[in-house]
């Protein structure tokens, strides 16, 4: 039985690492977006555009060598600047500036835009060179510098933009981003388009249009194992009902890919249960929670009177403050809102009723992480005062 949900690249490779913080899902703006942005002009390549002005030091300090390459992000933020980048000087110092950035070891030092545009402004940079640090940035700054990257001719840069694109979101509207991922989700590469479903499908997940799903629905029939499962996921997260004869006809099967089985629990469809019952046994250790998990969130009968008795009993002894063995039913809870978040309102509900008369336990519930998803996804007892 294959397991895809553990197949990222190895350790050594630059795409190892995690995703997004939080979950995954980067805090964007609320300010409101459209598909429309993804289909209007795409930003400019042009290398003398996009710089964003004197960037900050990833710690507040000030050295020569940020010194220098802040020069070189002004210059290419302002084609106006009389300093040529053929001048030899100018040549010089974006060379010294990225053998600097080089010579700082990723483990001690992530990678930050200044980084990033040193290294874009030396000629001598290679395409390993610029996907290793692209891939470990996580600073926001970065963004603008990342999108035009798409384009590169190295495999390798294109999937660290795919990896990195979530991490350096930032408050930015997510509209560039997944135009970028949608144009990288349709790369000749195998890797790049696995990348650009799992950020499109999963870590961008609260973003949802018809031209993103669609992209999608096109990778359901990739050749990439990989590629083909995160799709599965990405429409399954948005509950999307085109899946369901497609999930359907791959659970029949003997073998199933984890994700599948992630992409069922997700869609929660009652008539995945008996097929997700068949694939119970034969998953890594790692794997089995996730696997119990589809098969209660596509139970016809709910996610279990178990789990609900469990977890009101959780927030009697006083969670979260109950010891390590009555934390069970919640890791159970949480295994099952990782990808059918939209499902905290059920839960929710019946743990408030088991918990009637509790004055203490319902208020610690009322002010739980389980009731603010609730009340994300409009549970209407939730209030932002707990």
């Amino acid at each position: 039985m294959s397991d895809l949900a553990s197949s990222r690249p190895s350790p050594d490779e630059p795409s190892d690492r995690a995703p997004a913080p939080g979950g995954g899902h980067p805090p964007w703006s609320a300010e409101p977006w459209s598909a429309e942005a993804w289909t209007a002009e795409p930003w400019t390549t042009d290398p003398w555009q996009i710089g964003t002005g004197r960037l900050e030091s990833g710690n507040g300090g000030s050295d020569p060598l940020a010194d220098v390459i802040a020069d070189l992000a002004d210059h290419l933020a302002d084609p106006t600047d009389p300093s040529d980048p053929a001048d030899p000087a100018v040549a010089a110092a974006a060379a010294a500036a990225a053998a600097a950035a080089r010579a700082v070891p990723v483990d001690d030092v992530e990678p930050t835009a200044r980084t990033i545009s040193a290294l874009l402004a030396d000629t001598t940079t290679t395409p390993a060179e610029l996907a290793d640090a692209v891939a470990w940035c996580y600073d926001d700054e970065a963004l603008p510098l990342l999108l035009p990257l798409i384009h590169h001719a190295d495999a390798r840069v294109r999937r660290a933009v795919a990896q990195a694109l979530p991490s350096v979101l930032g408050e930015a509207p997510p509209d560039d981003t997944v135009r970028a991922l949608l144009v990288l989700s349709n790369d000749p590469d195998d890797d790049v388009r696995d990348w650009a479903c799992f950020a499109l499908g999963t870590q961008l997940s609260e973003v949802d249009a018809p031209v993103l799903r669609d992209a999608l629905v096109v990778r359901l029939d990739d050749p990439h194992d990989d590629t083909r499962c995160e799709a599965l996921l990405g429409l399954a997260r948005r509950r999307d009902e085109r899946i369901l004869p497609v999930l359907q006809e791959r659970l029949a099967r003997d073998n199933v890919f984890s994700l599948e089985i992630d992409a069922a629990g997700a869609l929660g469809h009652p008539s995945l249960h008996t097929l997700v019952r068949g694939h119970l046994s034969g998953w890594d250790d790692d794997v089995v929670a996730r696997v119990c998990a589809a098969l209660r969130l596509t139970d016809p009968d709910g996610v279990g009177d178990d789990l609900l008795d469990g977890l009101a009993e959780w927030f009697t002894c006083g969670a979260p403050h109950a010891s390590d063995e009555d934390r069970y039913w919640w890791s159970v809870t949480l295994q099952l809102l990782e990808h059918a978040e939209y499902r905290a309102p059920e839960i929710a509900e019946q743990v408030h009723a088991r918990l009637a008369g509790e004055a203490r336990a319902t208020s610690l519930m009322l002010g739980s992480r389980l009731a603010q998803l609730a009340g994300d996804h409009g549970w209407w007892r939730w209030s932002p005062t707990y």
